[in-house]
């Protein structure tokens, strides 16, 4: 079902409703939230110093897992666990433990191998299955967050990423782009300059730039794609982390402010902020600043979180839980029925209530799991990989978002069609074969 563009992803002047700069769950306002310098302070020296990564290490899209692995917080050698992303990143950042168990597990599902538990933060690597590169030409070789990784746990859109499949020019979607990053700069400023933020990044400048980001993916990229599950909850998710999970805290800023030259350095910038010709990126040296201060363990950004925050997006620009993509040329995109997706219980306004949004997330999940997974694996692996379907993920999901009996009928089998089944052959963002050299991240 082709849906109007111009109401669908292409609206200019959203609804009349702004992503508020208190975001998420209802809060305290602002100034009122709670902090204490002392619970707040996280080590940067020692054994959490940073320390450039070596040329075998992994770095990817995410600026805050490269970040968390150049300061130990996760291993340095950019390959995540079960246990190192759940402690460290809790310790690091104030993420609470239950949004670090859904991103935990549906990102080493998907992206990871499942018999040693490994993912990487970059691209495809043997140090991540358990026998090395034996077991990768046995059983196939997982994919790690970027590279292969495309519309799995990342998606087109990225905040300063390039489009995976964009024929020409940014198509990397493990680097980062001065051009988009100098974007989401000139934005702060365009939208804060004039107020009290005084150019720094809010919610609301997340939110704009994300939109801004997918009219250009479609604008520019033939092959732009937005899938269900990274569409929907990365790629938004991954905006508002930046003010979530970024910002410095401090006695007069209890809810965090994040400047300029702390987002640069969080996204490894040098130089001068004011021309994109100045700016200078180098790959895999984020780094954690100096006067970072870390959520208050009474104020964690939770899964409700997550979802609240993308659900009201939602609500300010629709365009955010639109499914599908160009169809081959510029400024084609057709959606796809969400309705179709979900056996007729929901549209797409109804991912404006964070309940159905977070039912919607998980039944994408289970939906999408079996193929995803016979794309990539095979033998022991393959097996090991559905087993988990029922032993691991499907619990995870009840867990966090509860059984969403509307979308589910017996023996928990989605009521809705995949992703891939409506899709067909139209979306050449989403059948596109790849060539596997490809498949693997830059060295640091």
């Amino acid at each position: 079902m082709k849906r109007d563009c111009r109401t669908c992803c292409h609206e200019v002047n959203p609804k009349k409703y702004a992503v508020p700069d208190n975001f998420g769950l209802p809060r305290a306002p602002l100034s009122q939230q709670p902090f204490d310098a002392k619970l707040q302070t996280i080590s940067l020296s020692g054994e959490h110093e940073w320390r450039a990564p070596g040329p075998d290490d992994q770095r990817g899209p995410c600026p805050g897992l490269n970040a968390a692995a150049n300061h130990g917080y996760l291993p340095r050698d950019g390959i995540a666990t079960r246990e190192t992303v759940i402690n460290g990143l809790h310790e690091m950042t104030g993420l609470s433990t239950d949004a670090l168990v859904f991103l935990e597990t549906t990102t080493s599902f998907f992206d990871g191998d499942p018999v040693s538990g490994k993912w990487s933060i970059g691209g495809r690597t043997p140090k991540s299955a358990l026998l090395g590169p034996l077991q990768n030409a046995l059983l196939g070789e997982q994919s790690g967050i970027c590279g292969l990784g495309h519309l799995k746990s990342e998606g087109d859109a990225s905040i300063t990423r390039g489009d995976f499949l964009q024929p020409t020019g940014e198509n990397s979607n493990c680097r980062s782009y001065p051009k988009f990053f100098k974007e989401l700069i000139d934005l702060a400023q365009e939208m804060n300059g004039d107020n009290e933020y005084k150019g720094q990044i809010t919610p609301r400048v997340m939110a704009e730039h994300q939109h801004r980001r997918k009219l250009h993916s479609i604008a520019n990229n033939p092959n732009y794609y937005s899938p269900a599950f990274a569409g929907i909850a990365f790629t938004p998710a991954a905006h508002h982390f930046v003010v979530a999970m970024m910002a410095t805290r401090n006695e007069t800023q209890p809810e965090g402010v994040t400047a300029i030259p702390e987002l640069m350095e969080w996204f490894s910038y040098t130089g001068d902020p004011s021309s994109v010709d100045t700016l200078t990126y180098k790959y895999g040296y984020e780094r954690i600043p100096s006067t970072y201060k870390r959520r208050h363990p009474a104020n964690q950004w939770t899964l409700a979180d997550i979802v609240a925050a993308v659900a009201q997006q939602a609500v300010a620009y629709p365009s955010t839980t639109g499914v599908g993509g160009n169809t081959g040329t510029v400024n084609s995109f057709a959606g796809i029925d969400l309705g179709d997706l979900t056996g007729g219980a929901y549209n797409a306004q109804a991912l404006q209530d964070p309940y159905k949004l977070g039912c919607f997330i998980s039944n994408t999940i289970q939906s999408q799991a079996p193929t995803a997974l016979q794309g990539l694996l095979s033998g022991s692996q393959l097996q090991a990989a559905l087993d988990s379907i029922s032993t691991k993920l499907n619990p995870m999901l009840d867990q966090s978002f509860g059984a969403c009996t509307a979308l589910f009928g017996d023996n928990r089998k989605p009521k809705g069609r995949t992703e891939r089944d409506i899709a067909g052959s139209k979306y050449p963002g989403l059948t596109q074969k790849v060539d596997d050299s490809r498949a693997y991240s830059e060295q640091p």
